[in-house]
């Protein structure tokens, strides 16, 4: 197996820096998340691990070996750096059977035909689709297209394998099911994986560890998928991480109360000792974390009550500023759905609190 350090990188086009000075180590044999927005560089990233796109300055080391630099003399080539690759719109290709497009990329690298083949049909049955190699891509669903994009990159590399939004493009059950096929995949072969994504969902259900990176670029936090979740170091990183309401608060003697004129009621909260001095801060919550009633220490009103199923969605406002309360049907239906237009009881519990809403400078 393979793991991966990125030393210092930065990779521009033109004169636009999208990568500056970052560094990353990916350990062996770990599944590895590397988390953003769009347009944040994540995929030029991985552009410079596969040998496509040239660096600024920093190096890429693969398995200790150095792959990638400023110096071209130094650098290894795209087809030698044993990587393999699977992208967001599967790359099948369609005149070639299933069989033949994991053959294919033995048959480049002049693999002896019966070692090629035995090699192809052991991919094929990794990712679950025995049976199938005789079949055209056209005949395929697109979760079976990508399995054949999965075993064609395990072919090329039994060390690394790079995966860059792979499953953004299929069903809501299809990336369900294609991101524990994926981690599975990873556990049964102990490759090294990096997965590229936006998803948070996704990074969260797959990865040993996960690095999250900003707008810009900037690499803002590297942990376990729960460590990064429950412990965010910035008020952006838990904006990213999932639905969140940001309360703003302002000071009003020894506590807090709601932002707002006039809102003068109490907000009850523990806040941290090196926050307390703040004229102003925001407490941060999830909706999950927020029970609706018609006791509660916090007086809000309720606008719109939606059903979706496994829970209801309830937009409240509070202190003039709307937020998101989300509650699990079986218990709404236990202790009564609030109706709109209706006044409410809020408590709330894991609230964490920042002096900004939009995060802090990058680490």
């Amino acid at each position: 197996m393979a793991g991966v350090t990125f030393e210092n990188i930065t990779i521009s086009y033109d004169s636009k820096v999208i990568i500056d000075n970052l560094s990353l180590k990916v350990e062996d044999g770990e599944c590895f998340a590397i988390l953003g927005p769009s347009a944040c560089g994540k995929t030029t990233l991985m552009r410079a691990l596969c040998g496509f796109k040239s660096l600024d300055s920093g190096q890429i080391h693969i398995g200790g070996k150095l792959v990638g630099s400023k110096d071209k003399w130094k650098s290894v080539a795209p087809e030698k750096r044993n990587v393999g690759v699977v992208f967001q719109d599967y790359a099948v290709w369609p005149h070639y059977s299933v069989f033949e497009n994991v053959y294919y990329p033995l048959k480049k690298r002049k693999v002896p035909k019966e070692e090629a083949k035995k090699r192809a049909l052991h991919a094929i049955e990794q990712v679950r689709m025995k049976g199938y190699e005789e079949r055209m891509p056209a005949q395929l669903s697109g979760g079976q297209q990508q399995r054949v994009a999965l075993a064609r990159a395990l072919v090329s590399s039994d060390q690394l394998m790079v995966l860059d939004e792979p499953i953004s493009n299929l069903d809501a059950n299809l990336r369900e099911e294609m991101r524990f096929e994926i981690k599975e995949l990873q556990r049964r072969t102990g490759i090294t994986v990096i997965y590229i994504t936006h998803d948070q969902e996704v990074a969260l259900a797959i990865a040993d560890r996960m690095a999250i990176l900003d707008q810009k670029g900037y690499v803002r936090q590297v942990g376990v998928p729960e460590d990064v979740y429950r412990n965010p170091k910035d008020s952006s990183i838990y904006k990213f991480l999932g639905v969140s309401n940001f309360i703003p608060l302002e000071r009003r003697g020894e506590g807090y109360a709601l932002a707002g004129e006039g809102a003068n009621e109490p907000f009850p909260c523990d806040v941290p000792q090196e926050l307390r001095g703040a004229a102003r801060l925001f407490a941060a919550c999830r909706p999950v974390d927020i029970s609706v009633g018609d006791d509660g220490p916090v007086k809000g009103f309720v606008k719109h009550v939606v059903y979706l199923g496994n829970l209801f969605e309830y937009r409240v406002l509070l202190g003039g500023r709307e937020i998101r309360v989300q509650q699990d049907s079986h218990e709404a239906f236990k202790t009564g759905v609030p109706r709109e237009e209706r006044p409410c009881a809020l408590s709330f519990r894991n609230l964490r609190f920042y002096g900004d809403e939009e995060g802090g400078t990058p680490s």
